[in-house]
């Protein structure tokens, strides 16, 4: 069975069993990985909706004359908006 420590900033923490996939070098277990890697992309698809989110607000208080310089309608915003979405 592997154990992992908490990481305390003193260094110290109480063995914990892992019984979950391989350890790595740091003697951390790779669950560890797998959720701070669900955190960072949470955060960063929380980021990119803030964005959209702005874009689209961005565009929606344009007038329809400023938005027909840019080529759009009112009912393209939305389009217009998830165009440049990353995913």
């Amino acid at each position: 069975m592997t154990a992992f420590s908490l990481p305390f900033p003193s260094g110290r923490g109480a063995p914990l069993p892992s019984g979950r996939g391989t350890p790595l070098p740091s003697g951390r277990g790779t669950r560890r990985l797998g959720i701070l890697r669900f955190f960072s992309e949470l955060v960063d698809g929380l980021r990119e909706g803030h964005a959209l989110a702005t874009r689209y607000d961005a565009l929606a208080r344009k007038s329809d004359a400023e938005l027909a310089r840019l080529g759009l309608k009112r009912e393209d915003i939305p389009r217009a908006v998830f165009a440049t979405a990353k995913r």
